[in-house]
């Protein structure tokens, strides 16, 4: 084809950007690499096809459209190069004063390998990347980052007794307390919302422990005390604060795993 024959689509395709505005793209499948914090697992370069077909609804007929970077003697098109680089963590940057960017907008916005694209025929053709949306992948960012910071507190704050126990849980092996610490502190930056759910799921069954200890009359909640005691002693557990929107229970279990492992014991071997 000649180049006066791609990009024959109507006004109503046009695509521009700004002089001052810039449009995000990032290919898809990009994923963490969790033996390189901070790397990711995608080719060195990922090169999109130069052309498409696309469907103009203004004209009712297909139209073939490309990104051309100039035109030779003979009128046959140049294309321009489109590449997602993994030392750009995937992503491909176009800046509305850049002529040669301008091209490529015109063209990523139309075609079909633009996941973000709402026109796309997704029978026919599978997506290669998607527009960007800078200020939610930012609030995405943030909260990811939050998440990593909150588990990688957690793992720091886990007793030895408690790193035993969620290293169980987590498959963890290791000779010494300190490798295990080690590896658990990495399992929680890298998956720290699995982590986070293990530690969650370690202290709600201490929890059952206590409701049903509570449920069979061998220790009881002494609310005007404020205090959880034995039954049959009425020997005060654990005191505690009353505020609103207090987890007693929870506050328990963690006051006993910490300071009184024995105690807890005691609970479980009175449940059978």
């Amino acid at each position: 084809m000649k180049a006066s024959e791609y990009n024959q689509f109507s006004a109503s395709m046009q695509k521009k950007l700004k002089p001052d505005e810039r449009a995000s793209y990032r290919v898809l499948n990009v994923r963490p690499d969790p033996d390189n914090f901070g790397k990711f697992l995608m080719p060195a370069a990922y090169q999109i096809p130069s052309t498409d077909v696309v469907y103009d609804k203004t004209k009712g007929e297909f139209v073939t459209i490309a990104a051309i970077e100039r035109i030779d003697n003979d009128g046959n098109p140049v294309f321009l190069n489109i590449v997602f680089t993994a030392s750009n963590l995937g992503y491909l940057f176009l800046n509305g004063s850049n002529p040669i960017h301008q091209k490529i907008y015109q063209f990523v916005e139309l075609c079909n390998y633009n996941s973000s694209n709402k026109d796309r025929n997704e029978a026919d053709n599978e997506a290669i990347f998607y527009r960007v949306d800078n200020k939610k992948e930012a609030i995405e960012e943030r909260t990811l980052r939050k998440l990593i910071v909150r588990a990688f507190n957690e793992a720091q704050g886990l007793d030895d007794k408690k790193v035993k126990e969620v290293a169980m849980a987590l498959g963890i092996e290791a000779e010494s307390t300190e490798e295990i610490r080690n590896l658990i502190e990495d399992y929680a930056g890298d998956n720290p919302e699995e982590f986070l759910h293990v530690i969650e799921q370690t202290s709600l069954e201490g929890e059952s422990v206590i409701k049903e200890a509570i449920k069979q009359g061998i220790i009881k909640n002494n609310v005007q005390e404020s205090a959880f005691q034995w039954v049959e002693t009425e020997k005060e557990i654990f005191k505690y604060k009353k505020s609103s929107n207090k987890n007693y229970v929870k506050e328990l279990v963690e006051y006993l795993e910490e300071n009184n492992p024995n105690e807890l014991s005691a609970i479980k071997t009175r449940l059978g």
